[in-house]
């Protein structure tokens, strides 16, 4: 009888918590729906209808943002956005209003889900811009999708409405359920702008590393684009890092290119599974490989380990309305500078002359620089908001951490040599830092540091506090040394070139560690 009753109270007991659990899977939260049109693709617009949740709240909240992540620079996408509406799904009209120019607030009379539509001027071939032509369509989430302005993380459907003229689309965005061609799915809005979106006509050759696919995927004049070339370029530049970091941290990647004849180079940026880039087809051409575009390609792919998982604590979780300051970009992008290039070298690439001349380029280019004896690289990471265009461009009075945070690699790399007599180097202070920090945690600027201490086993405080947080000249001579560099002496009348050569007196001790820092691993 004892038996019975206790099997009758857990009986209940489960019948009480499954009806307790249902409404709980219930709640998950509704997916935002992007249906995008192009009726005129030559007039450079599209349309876009997003079905939004709205829970039957009297009024909801909805937002564009100000930044993109990766590009250090507030910008105004909303101005992008004209004649914007809303109604019931049964028709009815909205009253919308306009708190602030990246803001709408719906009144939505209770309704269960509203409908959102606008006209999205798309005539900007840049990073963290949109594009609409004959030629191909680029959608970047942060400056394309208003989503709501609420903490509750909603899936996000895109629908691609093609128009003839294009047969295909490409993005890091899984497809959504239901299998049907140019639909994508979003577990949430970081990831829906962490996917752009490209279309046309497009030009795809793949190649696979360690079970990990990769796709580079150009669009728009490709008549002229060598993309078999560029995969086998590429897969060595993927097999490189995969010997560095042991491991890659993606399922599929893409290189996604828009590629034009005139006019073509606009930059990249990265993204968690791949990098959107502009390139002139005429790159991937020539007798040689042309190193100065494989060292962009390779930054870019670099990133995915190097702040896309691996971040200064500030950049995430991100707040689209409101710009993060660091002084973390040194690290971010000044060492995936220094990184980009090395394992370009490693390779095979180039030879060693190639490798010094890209090194110099930094050093000769931070030396003839006003701005190092006024801007310490702390502040050009945390004032890059105000002091130049994300890093680049940096005047007399400011330092971009793209030059002498690479140029604060190499001495950082050759001081852990030497102080571990050859046995450790940076390699291994980004491997512990991904081991420790990577994912959503993040790191502070003392854990780096600490960091690069345990792995080297002395004290960097004093030369991590020059480096970063002073003006003053920077001391090569003991990367020179543990190398057997120097720099070239200047030309009669002329300014010193800064320019890397090996010493003719080298030792063999000096020659290997050369050898060994340009294919490590191997």
């Amino acid at each position: 009888m004892r038996t019975r009753r206790a099997f009758l109270t857990a009986s209940i007991a489960l019948v009480w918590l499954v009806a307790f659990l249902q409404p709980v899977a219930a709640q998950a939260p509704e997916p935002i729906t992007y249906t995008v049109k192009f009726p005129e693709p030559a007039k450079n617009y599209a349309l876009i209808e997003a079905v939004v949740p709205a829970g039957k709240q009297p009024s909801i909240e909805m937002m564009m943002p100000i930044w993109t992540p990766g590009f250090y620079r507030v910008e105004d996408y909303a101005s992008k956005v004209q004649n914007l509406t809303a109604r019931t799904t049964d028709g009815e009209a909205l009253k919308v209003e306009q708190p602030k120019k990246n803001r709408w607030r719906i009144q939505t009379g209770g309704a269960n889900k509203v409908v959102v539509s606008y006209h999205l001027i798309c005539k900007v071939r840049f990073v963290t811009g949109n594009w609409v032509g004959e030629d191909m369509l680029v959608l970047n989430g942060s400056s394309a999708f208003i989503t709501l302005a609420e903490k509750a993380k909603h899936p996000h459907d895109v629908r691609l409405q093609l128009p003839d003229i294009w047969k295909q689309s490409m993005t890091g965005l899984d497809a959504a359920p239901g299998g049907k061609p140019h639909h994508y799915r979003a577990t949430d809005f970081d990831m829906l702008v962490d996917c752009p979106i490209l279309a046309g006509n497009l030009a795809v050759n793949e190649f696979e590393v360690d079970g990990t696919k990769h796709y580079v995927v150009a669009a728009g004049d490709t008549a002229q684009w060598d993309g078999k070339r560029a995969a086998a370029q590429f897969q060595k530049i993927v097999e490189e890092n995969r010997r560095m970091w042991g491991f890659l941290p993606f399922k599929k990647y893409l290189f996604l290119f828009s590629v034009k004849e005139k006019g073509g180079s606009g930059g990249g940026l990265e993204h968690a599974n791949s990098a959107l880039m502009f390139s002139n087809p005429a790159v991937t051409r020539g007798a040689s490989p042309n190193l100065g575009w494989l060292y962009f390609v390779s930054h870019e792919y670099f990133h995915a380990y190097n702040v896309k998982r691996l971040r200064p604590v500030e950049l995430g979780p991100f707040d689209y309305e409101k710009e993060p300051r660091t002084t973390g970009l040194w690290i971010a992008e000044g060492l995936t500078t220094y990184y980009g290039d090395l394992i370009v070298a490693r390779a095979g690439f180039g030879d060693r002359k190639n490798f010094l001349a890209q090194l110099s380029s930094h050093i000769d280019k931070l030396q003839k620089s006003p701005g190092r004896l006024v801007q310490t690289l702390d502040q050009a990471s945390s004032d890059v908001w105000t002091s130049s265009m994300s890093g680049v461009g940096a005047g007399g009075k400011t330092i971009s951490y793209y030059v002498k945070g690479p140029v604060v690699g190499f001495l950082l790399d050759a001081k852990i040599q030497r102080a571990t007599q050859g046995a450790k180097s940076l390699d291994d202070v980004m491997k512990l830092a991904y081991k420790r920090f990577g994912g959503e945690k993040g790191f502070t600027a003392d854990e780096f540091r600490q960091t690069a201490e345990e792995v080297a086993g002395i004290d960097l405080k004093e030369p991590f506090r020059k480096w970063l947080a002073t003006t003053d000249e920077l001391d090569y001579t003991e990367a020179l040394d543990w190398f057997g560099l120097r720099f070239q002496a200047a030309e009669e009348g002329k300014q010193k070139a800064w320019r890397l050569e090996v010493r003719e007196d080298a030792t063999a001790a000096q020659a290997g560690r050369l050898e060994a820092w340009m294919k490590a691993g191997k």
